[in-house]
């Protein structure tokens, strides 16, 4: 026992210290550069109310929260940003390795004592693993990879005991694994396999009990998309695009490849691992794995304790393999139509492909275990953890995601937080959100987690944002009265971008950009950054306004913002709607804005005699409240085309708190 414990802590330590060993950390794609600066990530993730952009409701950062409370924590002690992301990956190949053995006994009890240890070694080390889970780098299907086996070994001893102790460990282990539940498709991954284990002992008792008091400690992660009804996320909520989605990406995964654990995507020619994976002793040894599938297979029908694992395999493919035969697509079109929140497993072979990967693992465990000759049995463990997936020692397996951000960065933010707090516009002018850097970063913009400040530098493709919309105006010389408009005093131009389809302009172009911007300044410079700010033209975080136009779109308001010398940046304002009421005669009173957090900001007015319009520059959402002496302000509304506008009507000096609240979180 301590023989295989001390393998089980030394495979995951060795394989980070490969995968860490330049000392960087990783980071590619979706992910951004989550764990650069520990701190900042939870910062910008410790509310519902995202300051990146314009602002925006991210409902999908409440579950990770415990990865960045535990990830500041380790930052905090001054542990380097790349141990922090080491010992996060070590803990969680480790759980797996160690709740395999005891489960496999429980669901394969006829079995031999090494079977739990083969299939604890299969589950880490085969190509879904390593293509789903670790390069296509999701962190939420990391944890879900690592939490399915604690998960189903908690909730058969459950069933099996109704022992209290497994409950209270089932929920204090969601909590932990609460990052899986980013992924809402994470419940299907869990809860299908639940349901048919749950066939062996067939009691309602501790399935109806477990079942809700899980799901009412779970639900905490989910509450925001449940309260939220105005949220940008609903607009991806369609069945017949969703399905479209569907059909495309099973192209990648047919039923051979699911039997091989691949996917088209990073096996195909012309894809990362081609080459490697193409060669003949590679290919055939790829083959190990479904013939051990088999012959487990076999051994399980014939034992009636082990027949259940075939039936979860059977019903875990039958998910997994998306749109192709039998029945795909008619399946997913009746499940999308019928019950529109499964939508989000659109791609099952990627997020619930965990629920096929561990029965397959303990079956193919089994029929290893049925070779008598055991110099055999070592051969081939030793053949596909270390030759079969070599791209995981050698650290293949993360090339191009091993990142270091330049010192300049750092040198950058610190003068940046010393001029204001103000949103950046980062350039060359980003026509999407994908970006490479010539410092070895290849995925989403990352500027909300290398700098402190708001930034404005990619599209998060909701519906009405006008990110898109700027560029056209960037080469005008009365730009800044745009960027005035939006909250922008600083504009950040990137000498280390990478040529790529979301750019139209390189370093050189961006300059000669900015070169035509009147009042915008070269104010500072450092090795990979240029730093640029308006000078002359008094930007802030909203302002009062009794001058209101109505225009029909936001392309119109913006024109007239840049073109009109009648509007007035931080006094004028624009609306589409047409019931504003004209104050137009009123007298504006003074005023001071303070940002005390990114939901919080406060308005002190001076002497106000007659009514106005007061304008907060964030994206317009309902759950943005402003109150003066505790009293709410009703009239709120859209205005300059994003931002929230509330009427006023009060004399005297007072003070009008804004906050963004979603109970309990906030």
């Amino acid at each position: 026992m301590l023989r295989k414990l001390i393998l089980f802590i030394l495979i995951p330590f060795l394989l980070t210290s490969i995968w860490f060993g330049p000392r960087k950390i990783i980071a590619h794609a979706e992910e951004g550069l989550l764990f650069f600066n520990p701190i900042r990530t939870y910062l910008i993730s410790s509310h519902l109310w995202q300051d990146t952009g314009l602002g925006f409701v991210n409902l999908f950062s409440t579950p990770r929260i415990t990865l960045y409370i535990f990830s500041a924590g380790l930052s905090s002690l001054k542990i380097s940003n790349f141990v922090v992301q080491q010992l996060i990956f070590f803990l969680l190949i480790l759980v797996p390795l160690v709740s395999i053995p005891p489960l496999t006994k429980l669901l394969l009890p006829d079995s031999k004592s090494n079977v739990g240890t083969y299939a604890a070694l299969f589950y880490v080390f085969n190509l879904f693993f390593v293509s789903q889970v670790l390069q296509r780098f999701i962190i939420e299907l990391f944890f879900l990879w690592s939490y399915l086996p604690l998960f189903i070994y908690l909730w058969v001893r459950w069933l099996e005991s109704s022992k209290l102790k497994y409950l209270i460990l089932l929920i204090l282990s969601s909590v932990i694994y609460s990052t899986s539940f980013a992924i809402i498709a994470s419940v299907f991954a869990l809860w299908i396999p639940a349901g048919v284990l749950w066939l062996k002992y067939r009691r309602f008792p501790p399935l109806i009990v477990g079942a809700v008091i899980w799901f009412l400690a779970a639900i905490w992660w989910w509450y925001p998309l449940v309260v939220i009804k105005d949220n940008p996320y609903n607009q991806f909520l369609n069945s017949a695009q969703n399905l479209i989605s569907l059909v495309d990406v099973s192209k990648y995964y047919s039923n051979s490849d699911i039997l091989l654990l691949k996917q088209k995507y990073y096996f195909s020619p012309q894809t990362i691992w081609f080459n490697f994976f193409s060669r003949p002793p590679i290919n055939y040894l790829s083959w190990v794995f479904p013939i051990l599938l088999a012959v487990g297979s076999i051994w399980a029908i014939r034992s009636r304790s082990s027949r259940l694992l075939i039936i979860w395999l059977i019903v875990g493919w039958f998910f997994v393999k998306g749109a192709n035969p039998p029945w795909g697509t008619q399946f997913y079109e009746w499940l999308f139509e019928t019950l529109p929140f499964t939508m989000v497993v659109r791609n099952p072979y990627e997020k619930l492909g965990v629920i096929f990967l561990l029965p397959y693992c303990l079956l193919m465990a089994l029929g290893l275990s049925r070779i008598p000759i055991r110099f055999v049995r070592v051969v081939i463990v030793f053949a596909v953890c270390f030759f079969l997936l070599r791209p995981m020692w050698n650290g293949q397996v993360f090339t191009g995601y091993q990142v270091k951000v330049p010192l300049s960065y750092e040198l950058a933010d610190h003068y940046l937080n010393s001029q204001s707090n103000l949103r950046l516009l980062h350039l060359p002018f980003v026509h999407g959100s994908g970006v490479g850097y010539n410092w070895g970063y290849l995925g989403d913009e990352p500027s909300e987690f290398t700098f402190d400040r708001p930034s404005l530098s990619k599209t998060y493709n909701f519906s009405g944002d006008p990110y898109m919309l700027i560029y056209q105006y960037l080469r005008s010389p009365n730009v800044y009265r745009i960027l005035q408009q939006f909250a922008i005093d600083t504009a950040v131009l990137h000498k280390d971008i990478l040529p790529g389809v979301t750019l139209q302009e390189n370093y050189a172009g961006a300059k000669a950009m900015i070169g035509l911007m009147e009042k915008v300044k070269l104010t500072k410079s450092f090795d990979d950054l240029d730093i640029y700010q308006l000078e002359d033209a008094p930007v802030d975080w909203g302002y009062l306004s009794n001058n209101i136009t109505e225009v029909k779109s936001l392309k119109e308001g913006l024109d007239m913002v840049l073109n009109n010398e009648r509007f007035i940046p931080l006094y004028s304002a624009f609306t589409l709607r047409t019931d504003i009421p004209n104050i137009k005669q009123s007298i504006l009173p003074q005023y001071q804005i303070n940002k005390i957090s990114q939901v919080h900001y406060q308005f002190q007015i001076y002497n106000a005699a007659s009514p106005y319009f007061l304008i907060l520059s964030n994206s317009f959402n309902p759950l943005w409240i402003a109150r003066i002496n505790g009293l709410i302000v009703t009239d709120h509304f859209q205005i300059n085309g994003y931002a929230n506008g509330w009427l006023i009507n009060k004399t005297g000096n007072y003070t009008v708190d804004i906050t963004f609240k979603v109970w309990p979180w906030d």
